[in-house]
């Protein structure tokens, strides 16, 4: 069974894979950790309806995500580079969990990254 993509993930060697998260907070969350290839999971709120999850320890274990630097920092975030895989969600719902991108996110995001 194939997935609508509904995120999108930047690697550090620049692949802009869209893919499809499962529905259900365990499963996504699950998901979220084998494709970030961690065990915890941070995430950095680019707007109120766009989040970028990444490897809460990918600082120490992943060489520095230019791209996912670079939108980060069109967003106003321009602190610090981010480090390893990211995957750009939706916003989150009250419990803190991941929700899909639109279609029209999903291409517009992958118009700016392939920009960036």
């Amino acid at each position: 069974m194939t997935r609508t993509p509904d995120a999108l993930l930047i690697t550090p060697q620049a692949d802009i894979v869209p893919i499809g998260l499962p529905g259900g907070s365990d499963a996504r969350l699950t998901a979220l950790r084998s494709v970030l290839r961690c065990d915890a999971v941070d995430v950095v709120a680019l707007t109120s309806a766009l989040n970028m999850w990444l490897d809460d320890e990918g600082f120490y274990s992943h060489p520095v995500n230019r791209i996912a630097t670079a939108l980060a920092a069109r967003f106003g975030f321009v602190h610090q580079d981010y480090h390893g895989p990211v995957l750009l969600t939706g916003g989150a719902d009250a419990e803190g969990d991941a929700l899909p991108l639109s279609e029209d996110k999903l291409l517009a995001l992958l118009g700016i990254a392939e920009e960036l």
